[in-house]
């Protein structure tokens, strides 16, 4: 019989990680424990230079664990 796994958010570990990339430029914010900080730099780098799309990047973590 094999063991079943189940993949769950790792809440042991580090807080998502909040970043935003300029897609004309590929400029970013860099990261961030919070959306607030990207999502302003976004704005800013957008009246400073009328580019207009950005990628958003959530990086979260997970651990699998063995469902008994």
């Amino acid at each position: 019989m094999t063991t079943a796994w189940v993949l769950t958010p790792d809440r042991t570990g580090s807080p998502a990680i909040y970043e935003v990339e300029c897609t004309s430029c590929l400029a970013g914010s860099g990261p961030a424990d919070d959306d607030d900080g990207p999502a302003v730099w976004a704005l800013r780098h957008a009246r400073e230079t009328r580019h207009t799309g950005y990628r958003r990047i959530v990086t979260d973590f997970r651990r699998a664990l063995a469902a008994d």
